[in-house]
């Protein structure tokens, strides 16, 4: 007996060892699960299944539709095609149908109270001078016309006049550009002229603290520059007493008339 004789059985019993069986192939069509399950020493097939499903919902609603047998099956190629699309086609793993089923990709279904919250910017209600002016309604509208816009910042007609009060008579009068305003009355001139009336100091009894001390000195060492102060005498007594200012804050509890100035 040759030496290649006895090696021929040998080869032969690996060819069929390699083999595998159709019925323990998860591939095949044949394969018999119960048989695979009481096989010794069973080892799944490597190689790539052809159908993948991507869950068990995927796998359920192909199984209802093609069944057990038709799961696995390849794609048959079309009469008209051509030689290289049936070739194509033929190479798919799965069929149209099953492909539809894997390309459905999974929804959930959300209520609207389960959906996502939408940011929104925190914006506080601002409320400031500017805000209440443009909505103020009543006498205090009429002072909207009164203020000072940019473009005629200039120009005399804007100037009001403000006849303010002391403790029992009136104290005088404010002219100027007015700014802006509350709801208190509170009134903010600019390039504003005071205007009040007082007795001389030989007339009538002057309440001061000791005597007059001139100030103006220590204050422009600081920066503070006083406004020049224009004395004219209206009478034996009296006197008009005139400066300008460059800014001026009245209180509302201070003010009796607003009139415009033509």
């Amino acid at each position: 007996m040759n030496d290649n004789e006895a090696m021929e059985p040998h080869t032969e019993t690996r060819e069929a060892s390699a083999a595998p069986d159709p019925e323990l192939d998860v591939c095949s069509e044949h394969f018999n699960p119960l048989r695979a399950l009481y096989e010794p020493n069973y080892k799944i097939t490597d190689v790539p299944p052809k159908v993948l499903y991507q869950n068990l919902a995927a796998f359920e609603s192909a199984l209802k539709k093609f069944g057990v047998w038709q799961l696995n099956k390849r794609q048959k190629s079309g009469t008209s095609a051509g030689p290289g699309q049936a070739d194509q086609k033929s190479s798919l793993p799965c069929t149209s149908k099953t492909v539809m089923v894997l390309e459905e990709a999974p929804q959930r279904r959300f209520e609207p109270h389960q959906m996502p919250m939408v940011s929104t910017v925190n914006k506080k209600h601002q409320r400031n001078i500017f805000t209440y002016m443009e909505t103020t309604v009543g006498p205090l509208e009429l002072l909207k016309k009164c203020i000072v816009s940019p473009a005629l910042e200039n120009n005399s007609k804007f100037r009001v006049r403000v006849v303010i009060r002391k403790e029992r008579e009136i104290g005088g009068r404010v002219e100027g550009e007015l700014v802006a305003y509350d709801k208190q009355w509170n009134l903010l001139l600019r390039n504003a002229t005071e205007t009040w009336k007082r007795r001389k100091y030989n007339f009538g009894e002057q309440k001061l603290c000791g005597a007059p001390v001139d100030c103006s000195a220590r204050l422009r060492d600081l920066g503070i520059v006083l406004p020049t102060v224009e004395v004219k005498s209206l009478n034996r007594k009296n006197v008009q007493v005139k400066r300008d200012l460059p800014q001026v804050l009245i209180r509302g509890e201070n003010v009796v008339l607003i009139s415009l100035i033509d």
